[in-house]
């Protein structure tokens, strides 16, 4: 679709993948719940002498299903022949199962169909599904609409089979019943796809204000500096500022978040400097994640400390960090010509300005002891969490 009537739509990619990666869980619990109704009914139900053990095998079966979702796709985003192979499960366990009762014993529907919950729970992922990827509206509701009309008329298939077509008034009572409990499980489920789209939405709207608040006018400095080196300004000084603006930028795109990744935060303070800066080692932090408080303070405090290794320390640095507990430790040594304690010490220097803020959080800033090969060694430690 193309013209003013596709921008209205809404962002059909973005609602499909969202909804495949929240698949997973829920088909999960599906396969939980119909394993519990399997146990369930071994314990309620009575069947047929030895069919018992088929109804727990069943049961434990549906369980190993549900942990292997859990680490691995299921049948609804491995394709259609799964998806369709799932369904049909769904049918041939209940009819089998029903063939299994003790004559007289009618189940707790009480119209000889056991566990009827175990068909009525995949509707609500049935009806969260994203049939044909939410390309056609017509094709999603006529599959919906068959799902939920063949799960509300098995019973009435199961008790035909059973009793030749002998149905009383009771029966098609209890079928209606079924019939309304299986349009509420798939209301559920269009519940659940309604709060997905909610969900996307509000997170497209906060999406789009970070970009406009974060990068909304950047493309104008772009210009600016391109127009600036063409008449004849120093390439390098236009660079080291388009620099310092691409950090900002990044700054506050990075803090907009409650949790900061600390990679981040470490590849910006980097950044800044561009080849001012030589990285002699790279710190490893895998996925931890700051609290905005601590980050925004961590971030000024590493791109000041890595200022001072440009401007004095000959630009070489190695940075290492550690955790130890709940702290996290920053090693910053350079290759320069050392720093004097009275000069760390000197309260109007930014080492103390950054320590006074450090300390505040329960972290600290000191000089150590400078290696064999000399230059400034610092140690800046910061709780991931400040102790108030």
């Amino acid at each position: 679709m193309t013209g003013p009537a596709a921008l209205g739509r809404p962002d059909v990619v973005l609602l499909a993948a969202t909804t495949n990666k929240l698949l997973k869980p829920f088909e999960a619990v599906v396969l939980l719940l119909q394993a519990t109704n399997l146990v369930m009914s071994a314990v309620n139900d009575r069947y047929r002498p030895g069919a018992i053990w088929i109804v727990v095998v069943l049961g434990i079966v549906h369980l190993a299903l549900a942990v292997l979702v859990l680490y691995q796709r299921g049948p609804l985003t491995r394709g259609h022949a799964w998806t369709f192979a799932w369904i049909a499960m769904i049918f041939v366990v209940q009819l089998a199962l029903a063939h299994l009762l003790a004559p007289g014993d009618f189940a707790s529907y009480g119209n000889g169909v056991p566990l009827g919950n175990y068909a009525l729970i995949p509707l609500t992922v049935f009806a969260f599904y994203p049939w044909g990827g939410f390309r056609s509206s017509r094709q999603r509701w006529a599959i919906e609409c068959g799902l939920v009309v063949a799960v509300a008329l098995h019973p009435l298939l199961i008790i035909g089979l059973l009793r030749r077509w002998d149905l009383t008034t009771m029966h098609l009572r209890s079928v209606a019943l079924y019939a309304v409990w299986a349009v509420v499980w798939f209301l559920v489920g269009k519940g659940i796809a309604w709060l997905c789209r909610i969900a996307v939405q509000v997170e497209k709207e906060a999406l789009t204000r970070s970009y406009e608040a974060a990068l909304g006018d950047f493309h104008s400095h772009v210009e600016s500096a391109a127009r600036r080196i063409d008449s004849g300004q120093d390439p390098r000084e236009v660079g080291r500022e388009l620099r310092e603006t691409t950090y900002q930028r990044r700054r506050q795109l990075l803090l907009q978040e409650h949790n900061a990744g600390a990679v981040d935060i470490v590849k910006n303070a980097v950044r800044l400097h561009g080849d001012q800066l030589t990285l002699l080692s790279s710190p490893e932090m895998g996925a931890l994640t700051i609290p905005r408080e601590q980050a925004i303070v961590l971030e000024q405090g590493l791109a000041d400390l890595l200022k001072n290794v440009v401007d004095h320390g000959g630009g070489a640095v190695d940075l290492k960090f550690a955790l130890h507990g709940a702290t996290m430790v920053f090693d910053v040594t350079d290759r320069g010509p050392g720093l004097a304690p009275g000069t760390f010490a000197d309260p109007a220097s930014n080492m103390q300005r950054l320590r006074t803020t450090l300390v505040a959080l329960g972290g600290d800033l000191v000089l150590r002891e400078p290696g064999p090969e000399g230059g400034a060694a610092l140690r800046l430690t910061l709780p991931l969490r400040a102790d108030r």
